[in-house]
């Protein structure tokens, strides 16, 4: 039996409820050659129940013996996949009709080992933090570029890139020759807690190059159990944190000494990732962390309590132990601060519009309840799954210097336009002279014919006036000729 080319891998832990709706996206595609793979983290019997609703040859159903890590389900999973390509999705997440049939072109198009794109944003109804549920973030993008993974790797490591422009494997399709790569260098393709970020770097680094598409291929979402919340944003105070800690430390799976155990949401997950796959995959890659935009983001942005705040920045401190210069630094800068309550969770825009790069809808008003109609909703609004993506070749411009080009440019129509005005106003006021000129002119000749008049009634009398008018009448009045 030969290997299909891609592999949809699905881990899960007791979300059947979500679950069903991923894999319907799964199997709604306009693609043949590709298996789906679902890893059920020991949950109970209702997730096994949801795959044989489907009854499709397509999907395949593994077990972990007992509740294991994350990552070591990510493990699990990934190993039982046969595809030339990996792909994985969370069970709240969702596939794009049109995303294998794309990716398969645009993998035979360019023979890439990597694929990333940007994944649209839904938030289920029942997301845990009250008031964010039902918004949908459709990207609008369609260019498509090459990248290199040391500079993306160097741009999300001091912290000018968001993470998601790396090639994770919940955002890519890659090889497993990739995954196999990594497999051999660090013992497992996920050996770290956080294995969605941690493999953007892996799979950047081991691929070299990737492609990088700004069209979504599917949807990033979140419910009412989803790890990434709970842990940054609820840690101490939900089940499903507690369990991903335990689970993590039973598997052997820590943090890095380097980078402050603080929930500060993206600084942490991503300095903690970039720190161990620069020890274990890429010590000699030249690319450091900034650690001081880390300690202020730490400072700035830890959810923590007001009674956890000495701790917090106890911790953040203990991170710089192996710089003297990093700890006299933070000692002088940051270790002072006072406590500021942390802002409430914000998943949504407070205004939902287009926003040039991106559509930000209230999902609900679409009807929309679900991932699979989120799936839907894309792809009604793209029509990518009619006519193709039509993605356009484009040099990518790092994050970083685009905003700065752009900036610059913003500066240059300043100038422009300064120059215009200041033409115009030399115009006018040369204009302004000529006219203040004139009018000085016709002020003088008012003003002495002003003093004319009046020296003229200073001279007149009633007599002088007679006399006057005497006078002016003889002159006009012609003198009768003698009889």
């Amino acid at each position: 039996m030969s290997a299909p080319r891609f592999s949809v891998v699905v881990p899960t832990r007791e979300r059947a409820d979500t679950l069903r709706f991923a894999l319907r996206t799964c199997l709604d595609q306009d693609f043949d050659d590709y298996e789906v793979i679902v890893s059920d983290n020991h949950s109970s019997p209702a997730t096994r129940a949801v795959v044989d609703e489907f009854a499709s040859p397509k999907v395949g159903y593994v077990r972990t013996e007992k509740p294991v890590a994350m990552s070591t389900n990510w493990e699990f999973a990934v190993g039982h996949a046969r595809g030339e390509y990996v792909i994985l999705i969370g069970d709240d997440d969702g596939l794009l009709p049109h995303a294998l049939r794309e990716l398969d072109r645009l993998a035979c198009d360019t023979g890439a080992r990597a694929i990333r794109w940007t994944a649209a944003y839904y938030t289920w109804p029942t997301v845990a933090v009250a008031g964010q549920g039902n918004y949908l973030r459709v990207p609008l993008g369609r260019e498509v570029c090459e990248r290199d993974g040391a500079d993306v790797i160097r741009e999300v490591a001091e912290f000018r890139a968001f993470y998601t422009d790396l090639p994770m494997l919940y955002n890519a399709a890659v090889h497993r020759d990739v995954l196999d790569a990594l497999r051999a260098r660090a013992g497992r393709v996920f050996p770290h807690p956080v294995p969605d970020v941690y493999s953007g770097f892996a799979v950047a680094y081991a691929a070299g190059r990737f492609l990088s598409a700004t069209a979504p291929m599917s949807v990033s979402g979140q419910s009412r159990a989803s790890n990434g919340l709970a842990t940054l944003f609820f840690r101490g105070r939900s089940a499903t944190s507690d369990e991903f800690f335990a689970l993590n430390a039973a598997d052997g799976l820590h943090s890095e000494h380097t980078v402050p155990d603080v929930p500060v949401f993206p600084h942490v997950p991503v300095a903690d990732s970039f720190a161990f796959a620069k020890r274990v995959l890429f010590p000699d890659l030249p690319v450091e962390l900034d650690r001081k935009a880390l300690a202020a983001a730490c400072v700035t942005g830890a959810r923590v309590t007001e009674a956890d705040w000495p701790a917090a920045l106890a911790a953040v401190r203990a991170a710089f132990a192996d710089d003297a210069e990093l700890e006299k630094w933070f000692d002088a800068e940051l270790a002072h601060k006072p406590y500021a309550a942390p802002p409430p969770v914000r998943l949504r825009p407070d205004r939902l519009t287009a926003d040039g790069t991106a559509l930000h809808l209230d999902a609900a008003a679409f009807g929309v309840s679900d991932v699979a109609g989120a799936g839907a909703l894309c792809e009604r609004l793209l029509g990518y799954r009619a006519h193709g993506l039509a993605l356009k070749d484009a040099e990518h411009v790092p994050d970083g210097l685009a905003e700065l080009q752009a900036k610059e440019a913003y500066i240059q129509r300043l100038a422009v336009l300064c120059q215009d005005l200041h033409a115009q106003l030399h115009a006018t006021a040369a204009h302004r002279d000529v006219v203040a000129a004139h009018l000085r002119a016709r002020e003088a000749t008012l003003a002495e014919h002003q003093r004319q008049i009046r020296d003229l009634i200073a001279r007149l009398n009633v007599r002088g006036l007679r006399s006057f008018l005497s006078s002016a009448f003889r002159r006009i009045v012609p003198k009768r000729a003698p009889r």
